[in-house]
């Protein structure tokens, strides 16, 4: 049965049927969500019947509006990261020609709480996971990514104290100790931690292939190029990223000269492989 036919017969019987305080909305809504899974069956069962009594009203007209309510009614640490991504997500599908009439709106933010709190199984799964992970190979940005998805879906929030200790749980031990002794003062929060880890293990991987004479590895780039872009964000030179790629190919790490810049700027020559045609960025190498 479609959720904008719910019985009104669903609704106890206590359940105000007039407009309350001011409102032009019929009903009582539902009591504010705040991530607490013991609730979640209850608060969708309240916002669903509140919506029954509503149906004709402006606000529950289309279904683009229903996730909105129902999100609006979400508050708290534990959802309200969750809240806002499903916003976006649902404003990304907007914008790329899913029409705010389509139900599939509501159809896929419904499957989306459920999962998140109403699948308890399903839950404690990407708990386990979350607490399970470790960094391996090397690999900090590919730990990283699962981390922040893991996180989410688990409805923890960035700012709590426990996600900075399951991040630092994940990192081998010699990472989070390079971490403490090289900051002045060690990172307090997740987003400190997580670029600290990034700088560090770069370091740890230009050191391994300097003292190898091999040639950077795939991470050692992809760690440069994601910190460079941090870094260099209002740098209006677009070869900016090619020195400092163009650098960790010409073995030693030895930087271009200020004539060899010009010349392939000059030429349309690459920094990294010093062909014409496009830039390290676009390098097929």
């Amino acid at each position: 049965m479609a959720d904008p036919q719910i019985s009104t017969t669903l609704i106890p019987q206590t359940q105000n049927l007039a407009p309350t305080n001011g409102s032009s909305l019929f009903g009582t809504p539902p009591e504010v969500f705040d991530g607490n899974r013991a609730k979640a069956k209850e608060y969708m069962h309240s916002f669903k019947c509140w919506w029954a009594l509503n149906k004709k009203k402006t606000v529950f007209d289309i279904p683009y509006k229903w996730v909105a309510l129902c999100l609006s009614y979400m508050k708290g640490p534990k959802v309200e990261d969750w809240a806002e991504v499903q916003q976006e997500l649902m404003n990304n599908r907007k914008s790329t020609g899913r029409l705010a009439t389509f139900k599939s709106h509501w159809r896929d933010f419904k499957k989306a709480f459920k999962d998140a709190f109403m699948d308890i199984a399903k839950s404690v799964k990407v708990e386990n996971d979350l607490k399970s992970l470790k960094m391996t190979s090397g690999d900090i940005n590919s730990y990283i990514t699962t981390f922040m998805k893991l996180l989410k879906m688990a409805g923890y929030t960035e700012t709590e104290h426990g996600s900075l200790e399951l991040f630092k749980k994940g990192l081998s031990t010699g990472l989070n100790i390079r971490i403490i002794n090289n900051s002045v003062a060690p990172p307090s929060t997740l987003r400190g931690w997580i670029e600290a880890a990034r700088t560090e293990q770069l370091k740890y991987l230009q050191t391994l292939e300097f003292s190898n004479k091999k040639k950077p590895s795939l991470q050692a780039l992809a760690l440069a190029k994601c910190l460079r872009v941090r870094s260099h964000q209002n740098n209006c030179d677009p070869n900016a990223m090619d020195i400092d790629l163009g650098n960790f190919n010409r073995g030693g790490f030895t930087p271009l000269s200020n004539e060899e810049k010009q010349k392939l700027r000059d030429t349309g020559g690459c920094f990294r492989c010093q062909k014409r045609g496009h830039i390290s960025k676009y390098c097929p190498t």
